[in-house]
């Protein structure tokens, strides 16, 4: 249980937390974020062999959330990438307790009972103590959406998890990076403003990323994942960017290079076409 109030206090009860890392990192996090313990037979291990198929479930999430967008992440660089440098936070649910359409899209082995993961988040540390990359935040909330199912309430699950996720790691200045009209940037903003360091970025396989930052505070963490009591300030709108106009991404991205600074105050709105219109403010 959660000292304040979340959107969703639900999950919390339905869900236990559970961490991937390896004993090298392990010591160096939070195994009890806001009070809430990760049970020790929860942390996972990625150097043994016990750990595989419950990796392959987390693999299996990662692909359920990024593959219709193209960008799944292939095993090696969720070994390279998440589970050796960085680490990975999330809730689970026992095999014999999931429902059936979950073990259908999880293909989870018959003989398996141990966790299925229903949401992750990963971060790698960079290179200043206390500054993390923000690599992956997946959910099953909008997998469930996608397949039409409707009696399981999993609202706030991924801001839930990234909040309790960036206390477990100890996070102090976080970098992300997400595209445009990726429905994770409503989540993201959640924490406040967020400080744009690209809004076209070629560097990325996805040329439509924007990259951003924002300081890490227990305000913001609160305010994340619910609690109504934390009111972040909010800058208005200078302009507003629609997720699809390439030619305004280019040219914030010119005007970020001459110098100008520019933050995402806040949440984006959608269009009845399916785009969004992103707030933008120059600071």
């Amino acid at each position: 249980m959660l000292p304040f109030p979340v959107r969703n206090p639900r999950l919390l009860d339905e869900f236990t937390p559970y961490l991937v890392a390896t004993p090298f990192n392990l010591p160096a996090l939070d195994r009890a974020p806001f009070g809430v313990p990760v049970p020790p037979e929860n942390i996972i291990d990625p150097l043994k062999l016990e750990s595989e198929v419950f990796l392959r479930l987390l693999h299996r999430l990662d692909g359920l959330t990024f593959g219709p967008e193209g960008m799944p992440m292939p095993r090696w660089v969720f070994f390279d990438c998440s589970e050796m440098p960085g680490a990975i936070y999330g809730l689970a649910r026992p095999a014999a307790t999931l429902w059936p359409k979950a073990r259908e899209l999880f293909k989870v082995p018959h003989d398996y009972d141990g966790l299925v993961p229903v949401s992750m988040y990963v971060a790698i540390p960079m290179h200043r103590p206390g500054i993390w990359f923000g690599h992956n935040l997946s959910s099953l909330a909008p997998v469930f959406e996608r397949a039409g199912v409707t009696d399981t309430d999993l609202r706030g699950l991924g801001s839930l998890t990234k909040g309790l996720a960036l206390k477990c790691f100890g996070v102090q200045e976080f970098w992300g990076a997400t595209q445009w009209l990726s429905k994770a940037l409503f989540i993201h903003v959640k924490f406040g403003p967020l400080d744009l360091q690209t809004a076209f970025t070629p560097a990325h396989s996805e040329h439509e990323t924007l990259t951003y930052g924002f300081r890490v505070t227990d305000a913001a963490l609160r305010a994340s994942m619910g609690d109504a009591s934390v009111v972040l300030p909010r800058p208005p709108a200078s302009f507003w960017l629609e997720g699809h106009d390439v030619p305004a991404m280019r040219a914030l991205q010119d005007r970020i290079e001459a110098g100008e600074r520019f933050v995402i105050p806040d949440v984006p709105r959608a269009t009845p076409d399916g785009g969004v219109l992103v707030p933008i403010t120059r600071v």
